[in-house]
């Protein structure tokens, strides 16, 4: 006789909600990091000497390194789970901020927003990641829907508490502050934060990378992808142009 196979963990506990909510405060870390130039435009002009235009190039570098870092995002999330990539995200947005708190030039800051953004990148799919792992198919989608709307109370963060501090302590010690709270998430992510629940090993997946162009084209294809951006696009460009900026 066949041994039975193992009864699958249960899913949905109280841990798993644990979990989950340390990657939620995570990702809201990562919103604040993100957000912080947005607040700070009449500061970095004046501490960089610079235009408005090279200003708000430092938000603009940082999104586009977030878009173009999303595949290599998803490849280190296949391979090494969202513990990891948690940790290393909230390390280089750390990093980030520490360059940002530190430099007076120019070229230094851009350095700065590259860094962060890659950081950024690997941060909200690692927290979507865990919803299906840890819970049930009936709630996956409400969760991942407050995944990304509780993230944005960082936006919150970096309006309120972290302009105070650039207001009353100034700029290195605003970013010096932000590149901690980054810390924190690291080490809340690494300590907290489980690919996968007990007894359940993660899945690892190899990826061809010769055949990501083939991969690609076969999701944006899909009906859900191209719904999923056009809404995105229409519904929220104006509204997140506005908050970035």
């Amino acid at each position: 006789m066949s041994t039975p196979a193992a009864p699958r963990p249960a899913l949905g506990g109280a841990r798993a909600y644990v979990v989950w909510g340390a990657a939620v405060a995570a990702y809201s870390i990562a919103v604040l990091q993100r957000t912080t130039m947005g607040v700070a435009g009449l500061e970095a002009a004046e501490r960089f000497g610079a235009s408005a235009t090279i200003v708000s190039s430092f938000v603009v570098l940082q999104l586009a390194v977030y878009a173009l870092c999303q595949v290599p995002a998803g490849l280190l999330l296949d391979r090494y789970g969202s513990r990891v990539t948690l940790v290393a995200g909230a390390v280089l947005m750390g990093t980030g901020q520490l360059l940002m708190a530190q430099t007076e030039t120019v070229g230094v800051a851009m350095v700065a927003r590259v860094v962060l953004g890659a950081g950024d990148a690997l941060t909200f799919s690692s927290a979507v990641r865990l919803v299906p792992a840890w819970f049930p198919a009936s709630r996956v989608p409400i969760l991942t829907q407050l995944t990304g709307i509780l993230g944005q109370v960082g936006q919150i963060f970096s309006a309120v508490p972290f302009v105070a501090v650039l207001t009353v302590a100034g700029w290195g010690t605003a970013f010096s502050s932000a590149a901690s709270v980054s810390a924190v998430a690291a080490l809340l992510a690494l300590l907290v934060v489980r690919a996968t629940p007990p007894g359940v090993p993660r899945p690892r997946v190899k990826q061809d990378i010769t055949r990501i162009p083939l991969v690609l084209a076969r999701i944006i294809r899909h009906p859900s992808t191209q719904l999923g951006f056009f809404t995105h696009f229409t519904a929220g460009f104006t509204g997140l142009t506005f908050s970035m900026m």
